[in-house]
């Protein structure tokens, strides 16, 4: 009886300490609202819709550490994003199921910092490395974002397949990192692949940093929205066959041939009663030409602003300013600017939103949002009115606004 309860005492003693060296946990946010658009789709109707994610991308994690020993750990994340309105998948890959599509991770950290394999975002957006996604907040609202959907948001990240990834450890502020995805095409060198770096430094109330996305084009290629771009051209309804070997024509002319290039600059400052932040992005794309067909461009980008020919630079501005009215009622609001140029050299387009709005926190993990933009274009389509449409509708522009109410959960 004795040797069996020191047998007992002995496994909950290795139980423990497993328990304390190995942790798991599962988290995710859940953000739903109704909105009103006074302009949507191809005829520029009024649109009353319940979304998913204006916020905070919807989404359940789960993550883990276990303790080596010595101060290196080993550390998992598996992320799916969902909608919440209907319980659908988000961030799948066009043409798959992808499962996991915000991040699928497993790496380690120590004194050295850490390195993670799998999908990943670059460091403009990050949840453990500070990133740069604190420059912005307009971007959020995913809805009334002059990018979102547009494949140019920058301060959001790009989701990268097959990627390496190394961040440094803190130093009084200072952190960073790089990452290369890898295109995983046989005899293919370079093509597909990624490269990306940043740096930012954070200490007390001011905050810096920059970011470089590159991806190139590839048969398989890393960068996410490449593979959604060509694999939606390549089954678009309605296309002819000659424009689906144009597309394909386009991707093997270029291929290893630089498909975006991105330079992202960023900077904040908090007063305590409130933080001031800017940014500057320039996002540009290969403007090559297989033997006089389609423009790679046009298909890596096709008509994202509405052109008879694809944007192939992108300059977006943003300032903005959040105030604390109380300690859990926020003002947010904020100003940007893009010009967009075109292959064909068509005049310069023109984007301008102005955006409003209010967060109050019920609680740390509960919290209700209003919010309303106003987005005016010139020679370009406005991204607001053609939403979840090809955005070759209205090319010229106009106005649009939109405006709504939702709550936000964390767990």
């Amino acid at each position: 009886m004795k040797k069996s309860l020191l047998a007992l005492a002995v496994l909950g003693s290795f139980a423990a300490a497993a328990q304390a060296q190995t942790s798991v946990t599962i988290y995710g946010i859940v953000d739903m609202g109704v909105f009103y658009q006074n302009k949507a789709g191809a005829h520029n109707n009024s649109l009353f819709s319940v979304n998913s994610g204006e916020m905070s991308g919807s989404r359940l994690g789960f993550k883990g550490s276990e303790d080596l020993g010595g101060g290196l750990k080993a550390n998992f994340v598996l992320e799916m994003g969902f909608n919440a309105n209907n319980g659908s998948g988000a961030q799948q890959d066009a043409g798959s199921t992808t499962f996991f599509g915000r991040t699928s991770t497993v790496g380690l950290s120590g004194g050295f910092g850490s390195v993670n394999i799998g999908r990943q975002t670059d460091f403009a957006y990050s949840g453990t490395a500070g990133g740069m996604n604190t420059f912005s907040h307009a971007g959020y609202v995913t809805n009334f974002s002059q990018v979102d959907g547009n494949r140019q948001a920058r301060l959001q990240g790009d989701r990268t397949n097959n990627s390496i990834r190394y961040d440094m450890p803190a130093m009084n502020g200072l952190n960073g990192g790089v990452m290369y995805g890898l295109g995983q095409q046989a005899g293919g060198g370079s093509a597909g692949s990624v490269y990306a770096a940043g740096l930012k430094y954070d200490n007390g109330p001011l905050a810096f940093g920059g970011d470089f996305y590159q991806s190139k084009v590839g048969l398989t290629p890393a960068d996410r929205n490449l593979i959604n771009v060509e694999a939606a051209n390549a089954t678009a309804t309605g296309s002819s066959a000659s424009t689906q070997q144009a597309d394909s024509a386009a991707v093997l002319a270029n291929m290893g041939s630089t498909a975006t290039k991105t330079f992202t600059l960023g900077a904040s400052y908090d007063f305590g009663f409130g933080k001031l932040y800017g940014n500057w992005s320039r996002v540009t794309m290969l403007p090559l030409t297989p033997s006089g067909t389609a423009t790679l461009s046009q298909i890596i980008n096709t008509g994202s602003y509405g052109s008879s020919s694809a944007n192939n630079k992108l300059d977006m501005f943003e300032i903005g300013y959040n105030h604390n009215l109380t300690a859990s009622l926020k003002l947010l609001t904020g100003l940007s600017h893009t010009n967009v140029s075109f292959n064909n050299g068509t005049p310069q387009g023109r984007l301008n939103q102005a955006f409003i709005g209010t967060d109050y926190f019920m609680s740390k993990r509960t919290d209700l949002y209003a919010v309303a933009t106003y987005v005016r274009t010139s020679d370009v389509a406005n991204p607001l009115a053609v939403s979840g449409t090809a955005q070759t509708a209205s090319p010229n522009g106009g106005s649009a606004y939109g405006m709504g109410v939702g709550i936000r959960h964390t767990f």
